[in-house]
């Protein structure tokens, strides 16, 4: 921007309201930040009919998962609704994939857990509230690119660790036994110390919903042949059941509770939706009531690795459904970071996108980002009119859900490919996991992305150099010193050292009168490099 203070101070204001209108006010602007206007205007009927045949699919999965995901967060069944209605409306609005499901993820409601143990539920709805900030500045400020430096080891490692927690914290409620627990090894030590108060009705009816969805899990891919008439109705029949079933489990299993007192239910699930509010910072839990300094501490840092996570998880799916496509990652974030913030406000916890309701809502034929508005809207009316049938719902039948939903996030067999393509990467693997299982899921991720940044910190503080002696047509000898990279100041004082080495033992044969450095492959460097190349 070129203005000119001291000619005309009202041209110099004029042509800074230009500039300012040039650069944020556009129409290409103002459709990249609300996405709604590029697919609205050329909405058509065709658009309508996918859009509700995949929001109903959604709704048909979203629900009991909701349902079961609250409970994994440690809050009231109702709470998993409340996240799912706001963020599928939010995102129809804002978000730039189609195909994205944004709601309660099982990683996202574990790593909720531990802040509801210590808070209750105004933490999970405070969590949420920050973690929103934390991806709209993020979003705003274009820093989308600080999820590179998660690399794919323990990406893969955390998800995988975050399974088996997962699963194991659900091991409680399918056995039909309570206790309280947070972590991994509390978990399982909890349920060796209740083994004798397992509830074999739970457990018994907790194994059929897993023999039922497992193979259903299993199979959702497979298909008859379309070319006979046969082949296309047991195909379509099939899809309906994969998509249906876990509210088809909920829904049996709820009229088999409803008959009998042999198994544990949830209680008291309001109907409604919930109070419109920003969230209070006076919270009173377990008759302590604590400052607002005590919160903060009590959030940071773990916040924002929830928010990061989220983050990942969400730019993974999307980018998974728009390979061929451009894709906007800093408007999604910004889309999340709104989805949470106005969450908070209706009493939900952090959500994210989905990659199983996701799918659904891919093979569903979605067409638009209306799927999710309809889907918010089903939601809404599941809570207005469902509350008293969800307290019907056996306990081991949520839990079920959710470890038959968790079993594809563990992946081992990416170890050896892992093992293959670089050991040290394997160090990052098992210290991510070890570390998630051993303390805890934030610590793991941490941990693991600490130990990858200093190896990539440390290869870049070690280039390989060529230094041979050469000699002039005049009979100079001189030090020929080629990088292979940039020099930049962590590897400054590695090439001091091995020029110096060079020097001395050149010496000792012929006297170097200089030293002669191609900067073929080097594209940059800093002021280190520079006052050090002086002293040489």
């Amino acid at each position: 921007m070129n203005i000119d203070m001291d000619d005309n101070d009202e041209i110099s204001l004029i042509g800074c309201g230009h500039w300012c209108r040039e650069r944020f006010f556009t129409l290409e602007k103002l459709r990249r930040r609300f996405p709604v206007i590029n697919w609205l205007r050329k909405y058509s009927l065709k658009d309508l009919k996918g859009d509700v045949i995949a929001g109903i699919s959604v709704a048909f999965t979203i629900v009991p998962q909701g349902l079961a995901l609250s409970l994994l967060a440690g809050l009231p069944a109702q709470y998993g609704l409340y996240t799912s209605f706001i963020g599928c409306f939010i995102y129809s609005l804002f978000g730039t994939c189609k195909d994205v499901a944004v709601g309660p993820t099982s990683i996202l409601a574990i790593l909720t857990a531990p802040y509801v143990a210590i808070g209750g539920p105004s933490y999970a709805i405070i969590l949420s509230l920050l973690t929103g900030i934390i991806m709209l500045i993020l979003g705003i400020l274009n820093l989308g690119f600080v999820l590179d430096f998660v690399p794919y080891p323990v990406i893969s490692s955390f998800s995988t660790a975050a399974a088996i927690s997962i699963a194991i914290s659900q091991l409680k409620g399918f056995f039909g036994v309570h206790y309280q627990s947070t972590h991994f090894i509390t978990n399982l030590t909890g349920l060796f110390r209740h083994l004798h108060k397992i509830n074999i009705y739970d457990t018994v009816l907790g194994c059929i919903c897993l023999l039922f969805l497992l193979p259903l899990q299993h199979f959702k891919d497979a298909k008859l042949s379309n070319d006979t008439k046969i082949g296309f109705i047991i195909n379509k029949l099939w899809k309906v059941i994969v998509i249906a079933r876990n509210a088809t489990i909920v829904l049996i299993c709820a009229l088999i509770a409803y008959r009998t007192d042999l198994f544990s239910v949830n209680q008291n699930i309001p109907s409604g939706l919930p109070p419109f509010a920003f969230p209070s910072f006076k919270i009173e839990h377990n008759g302590v009531v604590k400052k607002t300094t005590e919160i903060f501490s009590d959030f940071f840092p773990g916040v924002i690795i929830v928010a990061m996570v989220g983050l990942v998880e969400t730019v993974a799916v999307s980018k998974g459904f728009t390979a061929n496509k451009k894709y906007d990652a800093t408007q999604d974030m910004i889309a999340l970071g709104l989805c949470n913030i106005a969450g908070s406000c209706c009493s939900a916890f952090p959500a994210v996108g989905s990659f199983s309701r996701s799918a659904v809502n891919h093979s569903s034929g979605v067409r638009t980002p209306l799927g999710g508005f309809l889907t918010s809207i089903l939601v809404v009316v599941s809570l207005l009119t469902l509350g008293p049938c969800f307290e019907s719902i056996p306990t081991t039948t949520l839990s079920s859900i959710i470890i038959a939903a968790v079993m594809p996030m563990i992946k081992f067999d990416d170890i050896p490919i892992i093992f293959k393509a670089n050991l040290i990467d394997t160090f990052s693997y098992f210290i991510t996991f070890i570390t998630c299982l051993t303390f805890s899921l934030e610590y793991g991720i941490c941990l693991g992305i600490i130990f990858s940044l200093s190896i990539l910190l440390y290869q870049m503080a070690r280039p390989r150099i060529t230094i041979v002696s050469r000699i002039t047509n005049h009979g100079d000898s001189f030090i020929y010193v080629k990088p292979d990279r940039s020099i930049l100041f962590p590897s400054v004082e590695y090439v001091k050292v091995k020029i110096s080495k060079a020097i001395s033992a050149n010496d000792r044969r012929s006297n170097v009168t200089s030293i002669v450095i191609d900067g073929e492959h080097m594209f940059r460097a800093d002021s280190t490099f520079a006052m050090v190349s002086m002293c040489v």
